[in-house]
């Protein structure tokens, strides 16, 4: 849904990619940390930010849905000379040797048809349910989290209550994040729910849950429903990494090494970042340059792994735990202020901490 400032310098190494996405999405206005409505929905802290001028320094984060992220990237893969592409295609197993052995890779296509590929490397990308992941034998080490989380696309006037691009609803349960996607009206709306909830506990819920986070419980001004669900999707809040990201030429990325919840944004970011940093290593080993191929993977694996516990699984951590504080006085409020470095000066190092995340 969004892109973290941290990711625009990665992007930026591709000419011409970052206006590109940039044209195809729309950049934050501005954040705030905030009450729930059932507290009044007072803003705690907030970030507003100025995206004229040139440059991307001091810019919001890129709101680009990620089926537009990948229209824009498939776009630029389709004109790239030797570039294969196949939608609807998966991973069924694969064999490998040594370091230095190929990777004879089987899928299968939408139609039941049946391929072999002897591929130079096999990246897994293919997220928290990882079909590469499981084919390498590679336990996702951390735990669930206590609750489920739900995402909610709907449409909402979230701008005429008040409410920032991006909205952390600090509250005991209707703790969330309600964010805008695009400028045709879609948010999304985040919130938790016990882990015993089935998925059809969930979706019976929604619309009450729902209705308890959104301003005028989701009315407009003459007692009619003014919100409408697109989407309901729950999911199990996960702080996991895999026990490896390379086993021989067959590599990780993304959701399939790494599994964060969303309060601090860093899940997408992160998984760019693994491949910004796989990158330069692979094109030292398929250029010939590497003496020890097995050695330099294993080390990216090693430093992309310490990277997630300190610079993801961290701060992800904390990120949750303060959605979910108690703020229905002024003196908790009060309290969180103190405590929590995020909120110095009344939000005023906001920016510094959202655009010095060191990958």
């Amino acid at each position: 849904m969004a892109h973290q400032p941290p990711t625009f310098p990665l992007f930026a190494q591709i000419p011409g990619l970052l206006p590109e996405l940039v044209a195809a999405g729309s950049l934050s206005e501005g954040l705030c940390f905030r009450t729930s409505v059932g507290n009044g929905s007072h803003v705690i802290a907030s970030k507003v930010f100025e995206n004229q001028g040139e440059g991307m320094k001091g810019k919001g984060q890129l709101l680009l849905p990620q089926g537009e992220f990948q229209r824009v990237l498939m776009g630029r893969l389709s004109k790239a000379e030797g570039v294969d592409i196949r939608l609807g295609w998966s991973v069924d197993d694969f064999t490998h040797g040594e370091i230095n052995s190929k990777v004879t890779v089987q899928i299968s296509g939408p139609n039941g048809q049946t391929e072999k590929i002897d591929a130079a490397f096999l990246i897994g990308a293919d997220g928290a349910h990882s079909r590469v992941r499981k084919c390498m034998g590679v336990e996702l080490s951390g735990e669930t989290l206590d609750a489920q989380l739900v995402a909610t696309d709907l449409r909402f006037p979230f701008k005429s209550h008040g409410f920032f691009d991006a909205n952390f609803v600090i509250d005991e349960a209707d703790y969330g994040l309600i964010g805008r996607i695009n400028n045709a009206g879609l948010w999304r709306v985040s919130y938790g729910v016990p882990g015993s909830c089935t998925e059809d506990d969930i979706r019976r819920t929604a619309d009450a849950k729902l209705r308890a986070m959104l301003p005028n419980n989701g009315k407009d001004d003459v007692g009619n429903d003014a919100f409408e669900i697109v989407r309901v999707a729950p999911y199990r809040a996960q702080q996991r990494c895999a026990d490896t990201l390379a086993s021989g030429r067959v590599l990780l990325v993304g959701d399939a090494a790494h599994l964060t919840n969303p309060y601090a944004g860093l899940g997408l970011a992160s998984g760019i970042a693994d491949a910004d940093a796989l990158a330069p290593i692979l094109v030292h080993i398929l250029s010939g340059k590497a003496s020890d191929a097995d050695a330099l993977l294993r080390s990216w694996s090693d430093a992309r792994r310490q990277k997630f516990a300190e610079n993801v699984d961290k701060p992800s951590r904390m990120a949750y735990s303060r959605v979910r504080t108690k703020v229905s006085s002024q003196d908790d409020v009060d309290a969180l202020l103190a405590r929590d470095p995020l909120y110095a000066i009344n939000g005023q190092n906001l920016s510094g901490i959202l655009e010095s995340v060191p990958w």
